[in-house]
């Protein structure tokens, strides 16, 4: 009778192994790129010591707090974007990504294109079938326009990948790099703000069942939960017809994938 209830005790506590492992196992994977924008106006000091540390600093947090079935990958755009560190579930990978948030400005072509950096996220997350996301950070609306943006917003609905959007801006007065001198070092200017055009942003993530968030302060940023966008629950995007066919959407992408093996240079310098 001891012997048989010694293999009860065992037999159960391997039921609630196996229970645990497969429950564990069922956990879908959540995959999000993080698309930073690099463009100069990133680091104007209206947000202390500038826009781009402040992402950064959130950025890594985001990282930090990350659940065994959180994927990321970052991408940094500009007038061009380049993915910075590729999907993966690795912490110091990502973190070691995060340090390297800011070398893009210098790197990468002058302005702001979002459909650039959206269709980059998008290849990022190629070939995952479970939960995909992407959030958009930038100070501004795009001045560089090398696709229609239809193109990533229909991909992404097509593949039902949410795309929410971060914008930062001060509210009343900016002080932007205006200058640079021969050692490289800028010369800042304080003006008044303009009032934030938030239009193209909110496009973006209203059309892909995302979020789109303001923030005037550094304190707002720290304050807010990124992690309650990631882990939100995520609609079905609705089915489109997309106006690009799939060949010429390939060419675009076989595009972007050359830029991307191009930039590896420069960025490894």
């Amino acid at each position: 009778m001891k012997y048989l209830f010694l293999i009860l005790a065992v037999l159960i506590k391997c039921d609630k192994r196996d229970t645990h492992q497969a429950k564990h196992q069922n956990i879908p994977q959540q995959n999000t790129a993080l698309l930073v924008d690099n463009s100069l106006t990133m680091i104007a000091k209206d947000f202390e010591p500038d826009r781009i540390s402040v992402l950064k600093e959130a950025i890594k947090k985001i990282i930090e707090h990350k659940k065994e079935n959180q994927a990321f990958s970052i991408v940094v755009f500009a007038g061009n974007s380049y993915i910075l560190c590729p999907l993966t579930k690795d912490k110091n990978k990502l973190l070691s990504a995060v340090n390297r948030l800011n070398t893009g400005i210098m790197k990468l072509r002058p302005g702001t294109n979002f459909a650039n950096a959206l269709l980059n996220g998008i290849s990022s997350l190629s070939g995952e079938f479970d939960h995909k996301s992407m959030i958009l950070f930038s100070d501004g609306k795009e001045t560089i326009h090398s696709y229609a943006l239809e193109i990533p917003l229909e991909d992404a609905k097509r593949n039902n990948i949410a795309i929410h959007s971060v914008m930062i801006t001060p509210k009343d007065f900016t002080i932007l790099p205006v200058t640079m001198d021969m050692k490289g070092n800028f010369e800042f200017a304080k003006m008044k703000a303009e009032p934030a055009d938030s239009t193209l942003m909110k496009k973006i993530s209203s059309e892909t069942n995302g979020n789109f968030k303001l923030f005037y302060t550094k304190q707002e940023i720290q304050k807010f939960n990124f992690s309650s966008i990631i882990e939100s629950s995520h609609k079905e995007n609705r089915k489109v017809s997309p106006k690009v066919n799939d060949n010429e959407l390939s060419k675009i992408y076989m595009q972007i994938q050359k830029t991307n093996d191009s930039l590896k240079i420069i960025f490894q310098k």
